[in-house]
């Protein structure tokens, strides 16, 4: 469990735990239409049918952030259009949640979810 500070007020640290900007980003990719579950890498089932969507890195420098993603999207939706709507909604989600800048979010589409 890391936590970064970003800056001392008078009354102290605001700091921010690694496992709150997850929660914040799975959050985020739920609230986007056509993208499949949320997971950690960890917990992810390499013999499962289909892909779920994961954060696969972090990284805080000072209050800014890269965010890189890995997302599977249902099939038939546009990808492109996924991909941004993702982009989007994490970067406000962050911002209006925290004092952190979203610098990037890197988004890789690695599978599609094909409903037998």
């Amino acid at each position: 469990m890391k936590t970064d500070s970003f800056g001392q007020g008078t009354l102290g640290a605001i700091r921010y735990n690694d496992d709150v900007i997850k929660t914040i980003i799975s959050m985020a990719l739920s609230e986007v239409e056509g993208i499949v579950g949320i997971e950690s890498r960890a917990a992810s089932n390499l013999l499962s049918r289909k892909s779920d969507s994961h954060i696969n890195k972090i990284t805080m420098d000072g209050k800014n952030l890269t965010i890189d993603l890995t997302i599977a999207v249902k099939y038939g939706l546009s990808l492109r259009d996924a991909a941004q709507n993702v982009q989007n909604k994490v970067q406000e989600k962050i911002e209006a949640m925290t004092d952190l800048k979203v610098n990037a979010v890197n988004v890789t589409v690695a599978g599609l979810d094909i409903e037998e």
